[in-house]
């Protein structure tokens, strides 16, 4: 071993509690990152793999915009020159159990949410309606018969007779299926047991008739996906006459031509599209909740770097005279520097190993939080299966590196340029370089505006990531504010700290001007910890009484009505004509809204087409717009004029106003319509269109209904409506029927999970900054030692000495505390107006709470006070007669 090396190490195995805590800040941080980046990963490649799997072969594909197509489209698109094999699909989600139909204690029961009221649904399904007759080319219906007995369901060992009958029994027995190996294995299902899969709230009762052996198959949606015949598909989810796409086979040189004869033969309501054309449509859907998670994750990274950067300036600081010596005996400037970044680099390595490892354990259960948020915001079905991505692990690795050398460049240069004449006087106080607060303050003024003129240009250029740029600038700003702060609550301290604790209060308070450079690395990443902790808090309690509002003030609906399943199956959701009607003559009941959606492509982005009743919502509704214009006057607009309103975030998306015309890609063609309205609407960030039932009905040739919302007569009970409807259903429909307080709570429920995972990564860069008092007070503590000798020689006692120290960690985190409360108003609101504007288009209501400050705060000093523990118990150790023996 090199004396380089050596001399790098040593210090490290020298100090394995201030080595351990710096190598823990760095595997913290990149943790966070990879963990965040491998959960929202798999998430997409789980859906990924998914279209793969569920396309076979195809290279080409004609898909539906919206709710299908016309299945005669079919003979049109096989008859194009070039096609060398077309197979029509009908692809549904449905939740579905083990076993045949078992009625529910209560037939407006909710199996899926658990509870003991009936059998629970708790699998979601995808669903292939295929056509065996044109299947081959596509290698999607690799059957076994999966013999009952010995063999059991799943066989490998079926024939290719088998598997040919099986194929048959599809195509002639009425409802039967086909399920995947890996579906079978998990319930101990067999051929002719049975599976119920939920059908607009019927139980259906599906017969299996064979086992798929496609090993793509058993990977799509962890292996949850049912093959049964295209007509049966049809028939069970009220498909009939339409289509979802039609899987493609083209030579490859000549694909390019006949996509261009499919844009010319295509009605409106189908397109020619790539396989991957779905996967990157729902990569562009949830891009902005991924880079939201990525961003908060970088926090805990920015933290770490103040404690390397804290850790590797105490080591210069305490080995100054060994650096004199090196200088002395010949070392060049720039092999101290290399020395001090060599080290860095060690806790660079180790921790970035260890945050690997960190993050992957911890992506499962992040992927779990990530995976439910996404189904639940964008409908992507949820994975268990994580998928390492080795340029994630890379990127992790080399920023945990990269932060950790960059935080330790500067103490590096500090270290190269001291004198070796200075270092070698025994006895002399060595201390570090002045900072220049001068140049500091203007450094930090200039960041802040900075942050603002990136504010600004991002809400007027409408360029997204502007507003993470300010948040940027602002985190830099208040940080290099962080050695000011320390001064001012050093000089404010002093005196009052005296006269409430006495003596060695004053020495805690004074200790922080003493040690101001080195302190103040940790009052910046406290500042940022505890700025991120509250601007979060505003952001989200902000966020949250805004919807809340929304909910109460605007959906006026006495109680909603979905079959169970709705929200997995969607637009393959219909309820019969005799039901919704019979719900109108339901005594009691004074209006019934439908509700009818289908999702429509604008401009290359994912919105919904909706159609309700417009005269139910004008009478009994009361829905808000941006412009403040009454309700009743708008929804009128659009009934006169066959107008529609938007929701404020398709108004963002897609930079319209009220006035303008747009097209809407209908079923009929381009729909010119105008524009009466922007709604404030938060049930969806990709963007809706509002129009009446009438006109939704014209433009798209369907006039079925999903959901119902039932308006009481006053004075009637709801509970009583509520009773003749469920009795109107029978035990064979489940339904959700949720009285307005419930659809409230179940939307708060999944608003307050969608936040989970931000609250699990400030926790970790809250620790970060823990461990940075940690760090810094014990090597405070080490670095003062004569001086804290001195005072025991001179009857200070243990105790005394403890609160000294205890002193001086609470009044860090007090810093930090107040300079992030600071800091954390001026994030929420870039956060809220800025951040959120431009990426949802959502408006927030901004809110500030005090409390949430008084919290972070008391929260902070404790924390900070508890982190000194160790530091104080170490000062108190100090043995008088060591001192001496220095001085």
């Amino acid at each position: 071993m090199t004396i380089t090396r050596w001399l790098a190490l040593r210090p490290l195995l020298r100090s394995p509690g201030r080595t351990l805590a710096s190598v823990l800040g760095v595997a913290l941080g990149v943790a966070v990152f990879v963990a965040i980046r491998l959960a929202s990963g798999s998430a997409l490649a789980a859906f990924s793999d998914t279209v793969d799997a569920v396309t076979g072969r195809a290279n080409l594909q004609v898909v539906a915009r919206g709710d299908g197509f016309d299945e005669t489209l079919y003979t049109r698109v096989r008859a194009v020159p070039g096609v060398q094999a077309a197979a029509p699909v009908v692809q549904v989600t449905a939740l579905a159990r083990p076993g045949g139909f078992r009625p529910a204690a209560r037939p407006d029961a909710a199996p899926d949410a658990g509870g003991d009221t009936g059998p629970r649904y708790d699998e979601t399904l995808l669903v292939l309606g295929l056509d065996a007759f044109v299947e081959a080319p596509f290698f999607r219906m690799e059957l076994a018969s999966g013999e009952r007995g010995e063999r059991g369901a799943g066989s490998l060992s079926a024939t290719g007779g088998e598997a040919a009958a099986a194929g048959l029994r599809l195509l002639a027995e009425p409802r039967t299926i086909a399920i995947t190996r890996t579906l079978a294995s998990r319930h101990g299902l067999r051929v002719d047991d049975s599976l119920t899969v939920l059908a607009s709230g019927v139980p259906t009762p599906m017969t299996i008739a064979a086992v798929i052996e496609s090993e793509a198959l058993q990977q799509a949606m962890g292996g949850n996906v049912v093959i049964t015949d295209i007509a049966t598909a049809q028939e069970v989810f009220g498909r009939e006459g339409r289509l979802d796409r039609v899987d493609l086979l083209v030579a490859p040189e000549r694909r390019d031509s006949v996509r261009a004869e499919l844009a010319r033969l295509l009605p409106p309501t189908a397109a020619a599209e790539l396989p991957q054309g779905r996967t990157k449509q729902v990569e562009n859907m949830v891009r902005a909740f991924a880079l939201n998670l990525t961003a908060l994750s970088f926090i805990a990274v920015f933290v770490s770097t103040f404690l390397i950067f804290n850790t590797m300036a105490m080591s210069v600081v305490r080995r100054r005279r060994d650096i004199g010596v090196l200088r002395a005996l010949g070392m060049t400037r720039g092999a101290v520097a290399r020395l001090w970044l060599s080290e860095a680099a060690a806790i660079g390595v180790l921790g970035s190993a260890l945050g690997l490892v960190l993050g992957t354990l911890l992506a499962r259960g992040a992927l779990r939080v990530v995976g439910r948020t996404l189904t639940d915001l964008y409908l992507v079905q949820q994975t268990d299966s994580l998928r390492l991505d080795p340029f994630t692990l890379a990127v992790g690795a080399s920023l945990g590196l990269f932060a950790t050398l960059g935080s330790a460049l500067l103490p590096a240069l500090e270290a190269g340029a001291t004198a070796p004449g200075a270092t070698l006087r025994q006895g002399q106080r060595i201390e570090s370089q002045p900072l220049p607060l001068t140049a500091l303050g203007v450094a930090a003024a200039v960041s802040l505006a900075l942050m603002v003129a990136s504010a600004l240009w991002s809400m007027q250029s409408h360029v997204a990531w502007g507003g993470f740029a300010a948040a940027f600038f602002a985190i830099v700003g208040f940080s290099l504010l962080a050695p000011g702060a320390t001064l001012a609550m050093s000089s404010l301290a002093a005196p009052r700290a005296g006269r409430l604790g006495g003596i060695e209060a004053a020495l805690g308070a004074r200790a922080l001007r003493e040690a101001v450079a080195r302190a103040s690395t940790v009052v910046a990443a406290l500042t940022v910890a505890v700025g991120m902790l509250v601007a979060l808090h505003v952001m989200v309690g902000s966020f949250r009484r805004t919807v809340d509002t929304w909910i109460t003030q605007t959906i006026k609906g006495d109680l909603y009505v979905e079959p169970v399943g709705h929200r997995t199956s969607g637009s393959a959701t219909v309820l019969p004509p005799d039901l919704v009607q019979g719900a109108r003559e339901i005594p009691g009941v004074a209006a019934v809204d439908t509700y009818r959606a289908t999702p429509i492509t604008m401009n290359g982005l994912l919105a919904f087409a909706i159609g309700i009743d417009l005269r139910v919502q004008r009478d009994f509704g009361r829905l808000s717009f941006t412009s403040g214009e009454d309700a009743r006057t708008v929804l009128g607009r659009a009934l006169e004029g066959g107008g529609v309103i938007v929701s404020e975030s398709f108004a963002h998306r897609h930079r319209v106003k009220q006035g303008d015309v747009i097209a809407l890609p209908a079923a009929g063609g381009a729909a010119q319509v105008r524009v009466e309205g922007v709604l404030f609407d938060y049930s969806t960030d990709a963007g809706a269109v509002l129009m009446d039932a009438a006109t939704y009905a014209r433009l798209w040739n369907d006039d079925r209904t999903e959901s119902l919302a039932l308006y009481v007569k006053p004075g009637a009970s709801a509970d009583s409506v509520r009773a003749a409807f469920v009795a109107l259903c029978g035990p064979e429909r489940l339904m959700h029927v949720t009285p307005n307080a419930g659809l409230r709570r179940r939307v708060l429920a999944v608003f307050d999970q969608t936040f989970q995972v931000t609250w699990a990564l400030q926790g970790i860069a809250v620790l970060v900054a823990v461990l940075g008092v940690v760090s810094t007070l014990t090597a405070l503590v080490l670095q003062r030692g004569r001086e804290i000798g001195m005072l025991r020689a001179n009857g200070a006692t243990r105790a005394q000495v403890r609160r000294m120290v205890l002193v001086e960690s609470g009044l860090l985190g007090l810093t930090g505390a107040l300079l992030g409360c600071v800091a954390g108003v001026a994030l929420a609101v870039l956060l809220v107006q800025v951040i959120n504007k431009q990426f949802f288009g959502w408006t927030v209501r901004f809110q500030l709470e005090p409390g949430i400050m008084l919290q972070a705060v008391a929260l902070m000093v404790v924390v900070s006070a508890l982190a000194g523990l160790f530091p104080a118990q170490l000062a108190a150790g100090r043995a008088a007669a060591e001192a001496m023996r220095e001085e």
